[in-house]
């Protein structure tokens, strides 16, 4: 009977381990960028492919820098926002989050055969060839928008939430 009682808290307790070790990712929402920088020892010195699976959000623009200098540490950075949608924070003067991450090892970034609207888009092909670079550091920033905007051109109009 002792046996029973212990084998069914032990599989009990594996399902709800198993249950919280597949929470939400951490950046639900473009808004939730500081909440990575707040986790950091969870990315560095592991695989970018680890900071990347807690990102939800699409990644709307990117690039890489490359540093060849001795002690320079190549680079990403991640925006959230299109064009469009950086007009709206460039009103407001306010930066659109993102995250820089600093990676250990060089890696090639030439995007320039691609045509002009392609350049800064992130793919999954990037995740896979860039993914198990190993991440140094990172650093988050931007803000909220903080009010409702509409700006009309000609036959677009931008709106940006709260």
């Amino acid at each position: 009977m002792m046996k029973k009682i212990f084998t069914v808290i032990a599989l009990i307790l594996l399902v709800v381990s198993n249950y919280d070790c597949q929470g939400q990712q951490i950046m639900q929402t473009i808004n939730d960028v500081q909440e990575l920088k707040v986790n950091e020892k969870l990315f560095v010195d592991k695989s970018f492919n680890i900071l990347l699976k807690e990102i939800k959000p699409e990644i709307k623009r990117a690039y890489g820098e490359i540093r060849r200098a001795h002690g320079a540490l190549s680079y990403f950075v991640f925006c959230f926002v299109d064009w469009d949608e950086q007009r709206l924070y460039n009103i407001q003067g306010k930066a659109s989050p993102r995250i820089t991450v600093f990676v250990k090892e060089n890696f090639e970034w030439d995007k320039s055969k691609l045509p002009l609207a392609e350049r800064d888009k992130w793919t999954k092909e990037d995740a896979i060839k860039y993914g198990n670079l190993t991440v140094v550091y990172f650093r988050v920033s931007g803000e909220k928008l903080t009010e409702k905007i509409v700006m009309k051109t000609k036959d677009e109009e931008w709106e940006a939430i709260k």
